[in-house]
């Protein structure tokens, strides 16, 4: 399986669990130590904190929302090493009712006992043109 395959069906899951709101799936698409920044800039260390964080959102502004994520680019710059852009969309943010949200997210996904799971990721918000 090719590096853009695997980061496709770990992406895929992320939205996948994203849509569910099923924050203990998500969590689990990342190793234990991983990192994740937020499109905040929030900083969260390890599974559990990304998981707590996720479902803080997730029963509130979030509860509703509807995440769609498409891989632009994936690379293995090293055996079990890959580097992978997504770009997302989301509806369904209470806060923005009617509004499509844009974001880029870079994941870091690492290959340990033979399990592919994210060790980073960060999101950015992609302003709307004009």
């Amino acid at each position: 399986m090719s590096g853009s395959d695997i980061a496709g069906e770990l992406v895929a899951g992320f939205a996948s669990a994203w849509n569910q709101h099923d924050m203990d799936m998500l969590a689990g698409l990342f190793h234990e130590d991983a990192a994740f920044v937020n499109v905040v800039g929030t900083y969260l260390r390890g599974r559990e904190e990304i998981r707590q964080q996720h479902a803080t959102v997730h029963a509130g502004h979030y509860k509703d929302s509807v995440l769609r994520a498409e891989i632009v680019a994936a690379r293995e710059p090293v055996p079990g090493l890959i580097v992978a852009h997504a770009r997302t969309e989301l509806d369904g943010d209470d806060r923005a009712p009617g509004q499509t949200r844009s974001s880029f997210m870079t994941f870091v996904i690492e290959r340990r006992a033979g399990l592919w799971r994210f060790i980073a990721a960060h999101n950015t918000n992609v302003p709307p043109p004009g």
